[in-house]
């Protein structure tokens, strides 16, 4: 009788998908309006016999943020669970592989593939690959193998050609002739693939900050592709943008206009930070100094210095600077501390320019340098542009007080923090003809150049290892367009014309010129390094060394016929600015890369080894260094105290010892 009791009963409607046993003290809407009983069901009794909607709104409550919560939970694990079946298919495939691989390692001999047949494919498959565009890479033609007919033939030919890459990379490593491009000496001046090579080289990917920073690499390119394919934003690409995009009206530089996406790499950990330094002070506690001091070193920095070292964009930088020393009102008090660090590093500058008193005894501006190397520090863990511009300013300063050791350090570390931000590589920038979008990505090459140039400057004059490479490098050239006009030159100009141009004079002209220069100085650091001015007793390594000096003295002839005639040295130009400045440190510079290139060949020893090349190359020697020495006026009227001073002044002395020493040499051998 119970049983049927039971079995007669009528059963309840199910409850609706995503509610459960929670959802039977919880009532329709339309109950609580009519304050009725409801049973939780969907529909409920009420509104089932009155045919209306059956609406359960979500409550605010404790209660239901501890549903929505394990609802939530519930559907994340859910998706774990597809991801885990998802990676686990992946590894049973890769089990099978490498199963696969060691059963062929082990197979009986007759059921391998014969020596010859492995050399032969091994061939097609290296002749297959696409083509590598490099100078320093042998051509697939060359690497091709010849299979002869026994297997230890084969071999040889391997261990063979693997000695001689091995060779080539640690003790030759030449600089050719096709190395350095005719037109441009290796500068892209499009951001377009090349011949089938794709134009990307690496990603941009959030870090723990929310930031964006630079991974590289082939085995880096893995490991994004398989987080992106198991992460819930799968769906949803890289956040590709230029490097320390950010709107330039506004603040710091790296807070992009579109958030990233919710992409996690497991280098950075979400929201772990660094703590605060408590021994720093904050940005409000730093004083500043009064306002028609700052707006008179700020004007002589932006006058005098600014075109010889772009790393700032002057019309975002004086728009901080107007918001930082009058605020508007009801605004409250907060300090961007990272546009403060750039602020003091500009003063610190800008101090060197001053004439002094003859009374002081430390370096002028060394107050300004100190707060913002304070504030830089207490910024560490981030990247950011601004981080990149404040260690390159006292780069510049540290150089400026005749420290090149600490210029040198500085400019290391700018070159890190800007390859950090992925600034070296001009792939990484969002294709888009918005003219902000434009100028951020002129501004991000404007900092990168600069940096490198510091580099390369500092690093030559010091002798010292560079630390930017230009194989890990391939970052456009700066528009040469000042400040003030770039907005409306990419406002008026067409989004495909955006190469460097050298028909019009601008401020920038110089600076674009000076680039290839530094460049070209790089190679020839590069050649007289210590390994290679070892071999050169070898006769065979010596023929290799002088085929390299005469491709980059080709180079250097190459550079000076192309430059325009606004920003070519003569003594006789009136017209003072940022131009004429940049041709007198060009012209150092130049001069003191002839005396790099040459100066190893010009010694005794080495013409008892070159013979008449150790006779060309002292001439090369002889007058390069009185070009130096007949533009010492100019250096000391024009140059500021900066990175580039310590060089001129640094090749001037050397222009001096080495006329001294080669003009002696036929006195001592007579």
């Amino acid at each position: 009788m119970a049983d049927g009791s039971a079995d007669a009963a009528p059963q309840k409607p199910s409850p609706p998908v995503g509610f459960g046993a929670s959802r039977i003290s919880q009532a329709c809407l339309a109950c609580r309006r009519k304050k009725v009983k409801c049973d939780g069901q969907s529909p409920c009794h009420n509104c089932s016999s009155r045919c209306l909607t059956c609406e359960y709104p979500k409550s605010s409550d404790n209660a239901s943020s501890s549903r929505q919560y394990a609802s939530s939970l519930e559907e994340r694990c859910r998706q774990l669970d597809q991801f885990c079946g998802r990676l686990e298919s992946l590894s049973i495939e890769l089990t099978e592989s490498i199963l696969e691989i060691k059963n062929l390692r082990h197979a009986p001999p007759d059921m391998n593939l014969s020596i010859d047949d492995e050399l032969q494919q091994a061939a097609h498959a290296l002749q297959s690959l696409p083509t590598v565009y490099s100078g320093s890479i042998p051509a697939m033609n060359e690497l091709s193998i010849e299979v002869n007919a026994t297997p230890d033939a084969g071999h040889e030919l391997i261990s063979e050609h693997a000695q001689d890459n091995i060779s080539d990379t640690n003790n030759e490593q030449e600089i050719s002739d096709e190395s350095i491009d005719d037109d441009d000496f290796g500068l892209s001046k499009d951001n377009g693939e090349t011949k089938g090579i794709p134009s990307k080289f690496g990603s941009l990917v959030t870090d723990s900050y929310g930031k964006l920073r630079y991974l590289g690499g082939a085995t880096n390119h893995v490991l994004v592709e398989a987080v992106k394919g198991l992460s819930p934003g799968s769906l949803t690409s890289i956040y590709n943008s230029s490097p320390g995009s950010s709107n330039l009206g506004q603040g710091s530089f790296n807070h992009p206009e579109i958030a990233p996406p919710e992409f996690e790499i497991p280098l950075f950990v979400r929201g772990q930070r660094w703590q605060e330094l408590p021994y720093l002070p904050r940005a409000e506690d730093v004083p500043r100094p009064p306002k028609y001091v700052a707006d008179l070193l700020v004007n002589l920095y932006f006058d005098q210095l600014h075109y010889t070292f772009p790393v700032l964009y002057k019309p975002h930088f004086m728009s901080c600077y107007r918001q930082m020393s009058s605020p508007p009102p009801g605004s409250n008090d907060t300090v961007d501390a990272k546009f403060l660090s750039v602020f003091f590093a500009v003063c610190a500058c800008a101090s060197t320019l001053i004439p002094l008193d003859g009374k002081s005894t430390s370096f002028p501006g060394l107050d300004y340098y100190q707060k913002s190397l304070i504030l830089y520090y207490a910024s560490t863990g981030e990247a950011s542009a601004e981080r990149v511009q404040c260690i390159a300013l006292l780069a510049m300063c540290a150089g400026g007080w005749n420290t090149l050791t600490q210029s040198w350090t500085f400019a290391g570390q700018a070159v890190r923090a800007a390859q950090d931000l992925g600034m070296h590589l001009s792939s990484l920038t969002a294709v888009s003809t918005e003219p902000s979008d434009l100028i951020k990505q002129q501004l991000s090459r404007r900092i990168w150049w600069s940096v490198y140039c510091l580099d390369r400057v500092t690093s030559i004059c010091l002798g010292r290892p560079m630390a930017a490479d230009d194989a890990d490098c391939h970052c456009d050239l700066p528009i040469d367009k000042k400040d003030e006009e770039l907005e409306a030159y990419f406002q008026n100009a067409e989004p495909s014309v955006e190469s460097p141009t050298m028909t019009t004079s601008s401020p920038m002209t110089g600076f674009v010129a000076f680039i290839q220069l530094c460049r070209i100085g790089g190679k020839i650091q590069k050649l007289h390094s210590p390994s290679r001015i070892r071999e050169l007793q070898d006769a065979k390594k010596a023929r290799k060394f002088l085929r390299s000096v005469v491709s980059l003295q080709k180079a250097l002839d190459r550079w000076l016929a192309g430059l325009p005639d606004d920003i070519r040295f003569s003594a006789n130009a009136t017209e003072r600015g940022p131009n004429l400045t940049m041709c007198v440190i060009m012209f150092i510079v130049h001069a003191g890369s002839l005396l790099n290139l040459y100066r190893s060949l010009s010694g005794s020893a080495a013409q008892a080894t070159l013979g008449s090349h150790g006779d060309e190359a002292m001439s090369h020697c002889v007058s390069a260094a009185r070009s130096c020495i007949n533009a010492a006026e100019l250096v000391r009227e024009l140059v500021p105290p900066s990175h580039h001073l310590a060089f001129c002044v640094h090749y001037l002395t050397l222009s001096g010892l080495i006329l001294w020493a080669l003009l002696s040499l036929p006195l001592c051998h007579g």
